[in-house]
């Protein structure tokens, strides 16, 4: 999470299991020819699968290419993988990891404080909460209004809701998603449908808030007649949405095991879960046995029907 002056700005969040990273050069073999002499599919050394872009000349199926990974692959909400995007990699090029998260962040000179289980819980005092159930929820809520946003193979949009007239309602919006965008880490192509608006100064109006509260590097079209603008920026991974939208199963086994770090008492941790995040947890025997080292208890999953898949609970001793 990046605070500036009490303000939460940004959230990033990586997972260990992730693939290949942006940056990261690789060899790999090409597989498969999509458009003839321009795109085609390669296969990582992890068995994962690129789409290579441009083709090297004279490059055959079944032949080894050395590539730099341009976008990291991942898990759509409707279960289908993105793969990773890839271009061959210049001539030399020796084998690299892409910087992880961390790295990225010392790279800028950002002071970082890192959040241990047993001290003060700055994540959640600066509205880390908040902003994760912004991104699996996909609903923000402002003052007088609110964004919806819905994530689709192609693009993510925006939709815009509220009471207030139209203008005035476009002009708070208009706000609120420039704040948004680089707060989630949504990139790529971007749709946002603002109300319509009567005259071309008003949908000016618009775009010039946007661009005073945009900090990302972006480029957009003007509000066209009917309130749609569209915005469109490197896209090298997925977005907070789109990481927390695709397991939300997932998402709850990770979240439960934040907490139970940080419970209090003694004894026994048992964790009353739905059934399907409880199997989830069983399936990692190694993360269960991770909040036992850092809690110093045996822990112990209950699963009950009757618990909501977000709604898990902590017992104590």
């Amino acid at each position: 999470m990046l605070v500036d002056g009490g303000v939460c700005r940004k959230i990033r969040i990586e997972r260990l299991e992730s693939g290949v990273r942006a940056g990261g050069v690789v060899d790999a073999r090409f597989v498969q020819q999509w458009v003839a002499g321009m795109s085609g599919i390669v296969c990582l050394e992890t068995g994962e699968e690129a789409l290579l872009q441009p083709i090297p000349e004279g490059l055959t199926e079944g032949s080894n290419v050395r590539v730099e990974i341009t976008r990291a692959s991942w898990n759509e909400k409707n279960g289908q993988e993105k793969r990773a995007k890839a271009r061959p990699a210049a001539s030399g090029t020796a084998i690299a990891a892409g910087p992880g998260l961390l790295a990225q962040i010392e790279a800028n000179g950002i002071a970082v404080k890192p959040v241990r289980a047993h001290g003060v819980d700055d994540l959640t005092l600066q509205g880390w909460p908040e902003a994760l159930e912004e991104a699996e929820t996909g609903k923000l809520d402002f003052d007088g209004g609110t964004l919806l946003i819905c994530v689709t193979p192609a693009m993510t949009v925006i939709d815009i809701d509220g009471p207030l007239a139209p203008f005035e309602l476009a002009k708070r919006a208009a706000k609120q998603v420039a704040l948004l965008l680089p707060r989630l880490d949504i990139t790529g192509s971007v749709g946002v449908d603002f109300p319509t608006l009567d005259t071309k100064a008003k949908r000016t109006e618009i775009g010039k808030i946007f661009d005073d509260h945009m900090s990302a590097d972006c480029e957009r079209t003007a509000v066209n007649g009917f309130g749609f603008m569209q915005i469109v920026s490197r896209k090298t991974g997925p977005s907070v949405v789109e990481l927390l939208q695709a397991n939300q199963i997932l998402n709850a086994a990770l979240q439960m095991l934040r907490q139970a770090e940080r419970s209090t008492g003694t004894g026994e941790l048992c964790l009353e879960l739905h059934s399907a995040v409880a199997a989830k947890l069983n399936a990692h025997p190694q993360w269960l046995e991770e909040l036992a080292k850092r809690s110093g208890r045996p822990v112990r999953l209950e699963a009950k029907g009757n618990v909501p898949i977000q709604g898990g609970r902590i017992v104590t001793g």
